[in-house]
């Protein structure tokens, strides 16, 4: 598995801007060049520029796995259509930003309780995966922790009883940690898959290391 660092503009947030899974990276269209060839080198995935209701904002705005792809409610036709010519399923999901809210891998997914439960029956047969309507410590499960289908990144304050939870759930190996100097929002500076990760510049060397550890490097 390969790490690299990264950003998007110099904002060390990379994360509210892109979306990955094994296949395809979504990028912002106005997504620098250099940022679309790290995204082939780190990820082994081909770049998919997309706006979702006109922003860049991905990461916030967008959730997906290899089956596919859950939009917040204002995203446009066309920009579903894209990810439909991609060849994934999509779900539209009201009053949550799925980013946010949906921690997904190929197998598993979890999201926020207060997603309802027809609202989750509708992002599971999307995704392709069971569904667990839970907390991980905080709801919006997306934004604070990282997992492929080869390791897990929890949020910082996660305890020992919630990540052997999670391991379980999601069956891979997990570690808490931080990104981005100490930050918790782990979902927002790391983007990965099951091929490598890329983390926001600001993330310090021992950092780097337990996601490396933590994503089955």
């Amino acid at each position: 598995m390969r790490i690299e660092k990264t950003s998007f503009y110099n904002n060390p947030f990379a994360g509210l801007f892109i979306r990955t899974n094994n296949k395809i990276t979504l990028l912002p269209k106005n997504a620098p060049e250099k940022l679309e060839r790290q995204v082939e080198k780190v990820l082994h995935t081909r770049p998919v520029r997309i706006y979702v209701d006109q922003s860049p904002l991905l990461g916030v705005f967008a959730a997906l796995n290899d089956n596919g792809c859950v939009l917040q409610e204002l995203s446009e036709k066309h920009e579903q259509n894209v990810l439909k010519g991609e060849g994934l399923n999509l779900c539209i999901l009201k009053n949550f930003s799925p980013g946010i809210n949906i921690l997904t891998n190929s197998k598993t997914c979890l999201l926020n309780p207060e997603i309802s439960a027809a609202d989750a029956k509708r992002i599971g047969d999307c995704l392709g995966v069971e569904i667990v309507r839970q907390r991980a410590g905080i709801k919006t499960v997306g934004a604070v922790n990282v997992v492929t289908d080869k390791g897990l990144l929890a949020h910082n304050e996660t305890s020992e009883i919630e990540l052997k939870y999670l391991e379980k759930f999601f069956g891979v190996r997990g570690l808490v940690g931080t990104t981005n100097f100490g930050q918790a929002y782990n979902g927002f500076s790391v983007i990965a898959n099951n091929h490598g990760a890329l983390a926001g510049i600001t993330t310090t060397g021992i950092e780097m290391q337990r996601i490396f550890e933590a994503l089955g490097g």
